[in-house]
């Protein structure tokens, strides 16, 4: 699959297993998610070396010195489960006597989470295994906090955050949830569980020969908490087996209250003019659920809620209350759906006097929400009032929006010459109706502009406009209109498919759609459409897109006679999604090619046979033929020409035959992973010193990896020659040395282990052996009346034995020296009841005539 790049949300690390104190989100960027603060890290560094460890024997950092556990099948090395480990370090015995590739696998995930958790050395980062070699079962613990984690807060939306790496997503993949545990029932901080295999914050990462995905998880949801510590457990939802293989690390609580900003809109406005004051939660970065906050603001002294308060939220199902005239506005039992990035309460307010007006963080009462910065509100003399709106709530590059300017009289004079300028990009001209504008009338004024490419590239388009009017007198009154911020809408995708090429029509082609909300307004009911063969059904999940967010889409294809015609299926995409006012953006992803390739069968041969054999012995050797797929062979042949060193050549296997020195054996459909065996003989030829000889196997498709095609056999043929020779003349007196050599010569082609016994029986009746037996190579003994010899030569190598005896004075024998030697080593030519001259000497003892 094309590796697919998606940002992820990065948060400030803390001292790993050390509880942090809670740092607030600073004011100032309504609308705009900031990074959770990581209050606990565990990355399992504390004391781990090369040498693996069970997840319950591990101690955290200190102060707080945690452990941990899980249940039995996640703590279970045999199956590979809640082992701590590195890619760098050594096996852990159980698991690779289990499983070798889940061992090398599970090391190469602990790599990838180095890089993904910024190690500067990612081969030796710990990680925990949970590579399922059995099945666990639903449900159940892999990892849980012993005794509870030190944190102190009051009123703060926390939830917990793991980077995990997982393979084998084609079968399934981990559906991780967290829960907060304590001294009550356990309280999820989920909606969905956490799949990598599946989540749009995943990457791809290359580990050897597979694909890992791998990326850092914040659950989606969140737990408002008050407290003096918290427990961590996370559950595995997939119980199975088949997939499920993953490896995770650096477990986190995150502090992900939200940011609440206020801001009075316009900030100046005339006596008894109305101002709008927006309050704004914005959501951290992870955007997941936050459920239950409230605030109550007291409005300053002297500013109260207008008799047309237009208050409304768009924070879920929180309930405002704001009555006309009274002085404190209020949002309870709000809550922020997952993936949302921020939203607002806004309520319309006034002041009967002139006056600078400041709302402090102080007048706040707050519950699961940072305080916001202090807003102001200047209330000026009676003159006109402007209130901006634009009609359209986003803009893409190229759109014209619309303005209108709602001018109000607040004086008690009529007003002329009433003049709207506009600050904004462009400086747009506006158009505002003639004439005199009554005490206590209004007017609507208009401009059009046209949004640029510097527009999109900024955002957002910001701008507010003034207002001016002469009185009678000739004084000109003037008054500032509300901020208006018009978001860009915007949408990136990016496009990609498993599946490398196609084989045949009927397979299915898997594609995976990665849309991006690249504006800064929020998308609900985003689509993909798929321009490909068969227009392909895209199927994406219903969320409100927010900014920065992206969701996962897919959809399949199977190929049909047309698409094995055209040689590749070609298809782009397109995502579409709408703003609230169903404006559109679009975005079209890069084209995506999948090449038809015919079946490829990548067929293998083995030869074996005895490394060593004498000759004349007759010999078998076995060929092996695998289909190491991908697809299933329809037919093969197997050639081996036979060498001139074997002789009589048989076969009994089905489908071989022998002719012109060929064994040429034939087969039909062999599936992938499945193999064929046959067998030949024949008798070693003499005089050879080696047998090889090479088979090669073909298949009627093409086979892409030509090199495990054929396989050589070579069995080494020993040839040992001894000699041995009684030195001196063959007749010796009574009382005389005779001395003998032995000469053991490897004349074969390959390192020899050779040995002989010598019977000096037929000696000794007439002699005395003189315990004097010596070897240039390898070692003698004697235990009487048995010299023997062993040794191993190189090829081409001699040894040389040599003893003696001393004939007796007086004889009683039979005066003859005659004396053979045997060897038992394959190749060599004094074997037993050997007729070989070399391997027996013959001497006489002469004595003189008695008198």
């Amino acid at each position: 699959m094309a590796v697919v790049t998606v940002p992820t949300a990065t948060t400030a690390r803390a001292t790993p297993s050390s509880a942090a104190a809670v740092v607030r989100a600073l004011p100032g960027t309504p609308g705009v998610p900031q990074d959770p603060v990581e209050v606990f890290l565990e990355d399992f560094e504390n004391g781990t070396g090369p040498t693996p460890i069970l997840l319950d024997e591990y101690v955290g950092a200190p102060p707080v010195n945690a452990t941990y556990t899980a249940d039995p099948n996640w703590l279970d090395p045999t199956q590979c489960n809640g082992i701590i480990l590195t890619e760098s370090g050594e096996d852990q015995p159980d698991c690779e006597s289990a499983s070798s590739v889940a061992m090398l696998d599970l090391r190469d995930m602990a790599g990838v989470l180095g890089q993904v958790g910024g190690s500067a050395d990612p081969t030796v980062n710990h990680a925990v295994s949970a590579w399922t070699a059995g099945s666990p079962g639903a449900d159940l613990t892999e990892f849980a906090t012993v005794d509870p984690i030190p944190l102190v807060t009051d009123s703060r939306f926390i939830t917990f955050s793991v980077d995990v790496a997982a393979i084998n997503c084609f079968a399934s993949g981990p559906q991780l949830e967290f829960y907060l545990t304590g001294s009550g029932p356990d309280v999820p901080t989920f909606t969905s569980p956490i799949d990598p295999c599946t989540d749009p914050r995943a990457q791809t990462y290359d580990a050897g020969d597979k694909d890992v995905e791998a990326g850092s998880f914040a659950s989606d949801g969140s737990v408002l908490f008050t407290g003096t510590s918290v427990g961590i457990k996370m559950v595995n939802a997939n119980g199975g087996g088949g997939g499920n293989d993953h490896a995770f690390d650096n477990i986190s609580i995150l502090d992900v209250t939200p940011q609440l900003d206020k801001e009075f809109n316009p900030s100046t406005v005339s006596e008894n003019a109305v101002s709008q004051l927006t309050f704004t939660v914005t959501n951290t970065s992870d955007l997941a659920a936050k459920d239950g906050f409230a605030f109550t603001d007291t409005l300053p002294a002297g500013v109260v809620v207008a008799a047309s308060p237009n208050a409304s939220t768009t924070c879920g199902d929180g309930t405002v209350t704001a009555g006309a005239g009274t002085s404190t506005v209020m949002l309870a039992n709000a809550n922020l759906e997952t993936g949302a990035a921020s939203c607002t309460m806004t309520v319309d307010v006034t002041a009967a006097n002139e006056g600078v007006y400041t709302n402090t963080p102080g007048d706040l009462s707050l519950t699961g929400l940072d305080a916001p910065a202090a807003a102001t509100l200047t209330v000026t003399a009676p003159g006109p009032s402007l209130v901006k709106a634009a009609a359209e709530a986003s803009f893409s590059s190229g759109q014209q929006l619309h303005y209108a300017y709602r001018v109000t009289n607040h004086a008690d004079e009529p007003l002329t010459d009433v003049t709207v300028t506009d600050n904004g990009p462009g400086s747009p001209t506006v158009t505002c109706p003639t004439g005199p504008l009554a005490p206590g009338a209004s007017v609507t004024c208009n401009a059009l502009y046209t949004a640029t490419a510097a527009d999109a590239a900024t955002g957002t388009i910001t701008n507010t406009a003034t207002v001016t009017g002469t009185t009678e007198a000739g004084t000109r009154l003037s008054g500032t209109s509300n901020t208006v911020v018009v978001p860009l809408r915007s949408l990136a995708v990016q496009k990609a498919v498993f599946e490398p090429a196609f084989t045949a029509a009927g397979e299915t082609l898997h594609y995976v759609y990665r849309v991006t909300n690249t504006g800064r307004t929020q998308l609900p009911q985003v689509t993909v459409t798929d321009d490909g063969p068969g227009t392909p059904d895209v199927m994406c999940p219903t969320i409100v897109l927010a900014p920065g967010a992206t969701l996962r889409c897919t959809a399949t294809h199977i190929t049909t006679a047309a698409d094995v015609q055209a040689g590749q299926v070609v298809n782009t995409a397109t995502a579409s999604g709408a703003d609230r006012q169903g404006q559109t953006a679009r975005a079209t992803s890069g084209t995506v090619t999948v090449p038809y390739r015919p079946f490829l069968v990548d067929l293998g041969v083995e030869k074996t046979g005895p490394a060593t054999a004498g000759s004349g012995e007759r010999v078998t050797y076995t060929l092996t033929v695998t289909n190491h797929g991908p697809a299933a062979s329809t037919g093969w042949t197997l050639s081996d020409p036979l060498p001139d060193s074997l002789r009589g050549v048989t076969t009994d296997s089905p489908g071989c035959a022998i002719g012109s020195a060929t064994l040429t054996c034939t087969g039909a459909a062999l599936a992938d992973g499945d193999s064929v065996t046959v067998q030949f003989s024949g008798t070693i030829a003499a005089d050879v010193t080696t047998v090889t000889n090479t088979a090669t196997v073909t298949g009627r498709e093409p086979d892409p990896n030509p090199a495990n095609n054929t396989s050589t056999a070579t069995t080494d043929v020993p040839s040992v020659e001894i000699i041995k020779k009684q030195k001196g003349p063959s007749a010796v007196k009574a009382g005389a040395t005779v001395n003998y050599t032995v000469t053991v010569r490897n004349t074969g082609a390959a390192p020899v282990s050779a040995s002989f016994s010598d019977d000096l029986s037929r000696l000794l009746d007439d002699a005395q052996y003189n315990d004097d037996a010596t070897a240039t190579i390898g070692a003698v003994d004697y235990s009487e009346p048995i010299l023997t010899w062993e040794g191993t030569l190189a090829a081409g190598e001699s040894a040389t034995i040599t003893f003696s005896i001393t004939t007796d004075r007086r004889t009683f024998g039979d005066l003859r020296l005659d004396n053979t030697v045997v060897s038992t080593t394959l190749g060599n030519n004094c074997p037993v009841k050997s007729a070989d001259i070399r391997c027996t000497t013959h001497g006489t003892v002469i004595t003189k005539d008695k008198d």
